[in-house]
């Protein structure tokens, strides 16, 4: 996860956020609404991006979904609040969404090295189009390794760093995620999950056969929020326009990149590998993440070198704060990007 920077850029990119919940182009022109969906060529594949913003002159907010292979271009409505102060960008990532409906199994190089690549890509895109606007990434659980090695590869291209359900590191998500279930195991007086857990003893994060196995209870215990989200996914999905195609193509692109990408994830070490940054870290995260534990995530903020940092914590929220809890995080996010914010 490789940056080039100078201290110049870090002073442009520290501006860049504190003027990013403002308009960046002339004041004297009236904005102008986006609305585009299109095949954009990235790393000599075609992607499919998408771009709605109420104001073209408002900061860009490039959102790199999870999954691996979770692409939401498609959620018009449940993204729209985000429409009033951001030019929104959603990009389904090589193997997922509607570029893997163009490309099928067939898709090449699903490496994280790879999509980051196409990811600054796409920010260049995004600047020649989109010129003097401040362009912050926002990263959600698989996509924060995806964006912290964007941002650390070419800090100058970005305003600021977001990220929700933060990776720390497998290893320490493994951990966090045993502690939970055996303390709910024994809360509930579930013995037969706890004697399971007891045969384990430690978790192995190199056995991915014992993650899925003592994990399968997880499910179980998330919160209302997070619960609800996933149940109505697939007719969100399917009403979104593209009907059981729509969702076809969201499944089988979740299972091939989930494929590629697990033996990638599990050797994922942000908490000890990705440390330096040269813009502001930004993280929001619901307080009830099970997929990407809080307290791993507070533990790496702490360690972490940047211009600025801050983490806020959603109340109630989980994995999925950004669309379960969408007006709080709106409010977090230009909380943390506001002019004068001391952290």
């Amino acid at each position: 996860m490789e940056r080039l920077a100078l201290l110049s850029s870090l002073a442009v990119a520290t501006c860049l956020a504190g003027c990013a919940s403002a308009p960046r182009r002339d004041a004297g022109r009236r904005g102008t609404r986006v609305e585009d969906a299109r095949f954009v060529r990235l790393g000599g594949l075609d992607q499919w991006v998408t771009i709605r913003g109420d104001d073209d002159r408002n900061p860009v907010l490039l959102l790199l979904h999870g999954g691996p292979g979770d692409a939401q271009s498609s959620l018009v409505s449940t993204y729209a609040p985000y429409e009033r102060d951001f030019v929104l960008v959603q990009w389904d990532q090589r193997g997922a969404g509607r570029t893997f409906g163009r490309h099928g199994v067939d898709t090449p190089d699903l490496t994280l090295e790879r999509v980051a690549r196409d990811g600054i890509e796409l920010t260049g895109y995004l600047r020649r189009r989109f010129r003097g606007n401040a362009i912050i990434l926002l990263g959600h659980s698989w996509g924060t390794a995806i964006a912290t090695a964007m941002v650390r590869a070419r800090p100058e291209l970005y305003a600021a760093y977001v990220g929700t359900g933060q990776i720390a590191s497998w290893a320490e998500s493994v951990q966090a995620q045993f502690e939970f279930l055996e303390a709910r195991a024994r809360k509930t007086g579930d013995a037969g999950m706890l004697a399971q857990l007891e045969a384990i003893g430690r978790p192995d994060p190199a056995d991915a056969r014992q993650y899925f196995a003592f994990t399968r209870p997880l499910r179980r215990f998330l919160g209302a929020a997070d619960t609800a989200w996933l149940a109505g996914l697939p007719d969100l999905v399917r009403r979104s326009g593209g009907g059981e195609q729509a969702l076809k193509s969201l499944a089988d692109g979740m299972e091939l990149s989930g494929r590629a990408f697990l033996p990638i994830q599990m050797r994922t070490r942000l908490s000890s590998d990705a440390l330096q940054f040269r813009v502001p870290y930004y993280v929001i995260q619901g307080r009830d993440d099970l997929f990407t534990p809080t307290l791993p995530a507070m533990a790496y903020l702490e360690r972490i070198d940047a211009p600025r940092k801050r983490m806020i914590v959603i109340e109630g929220a989980g994995h999925f704060a950004l669309v379960t809890h969408a007006p709080a995080f709106i409010a977090a996010l230009e909380t943390m990007l506001r002019p004068g914010d001391p952290r």
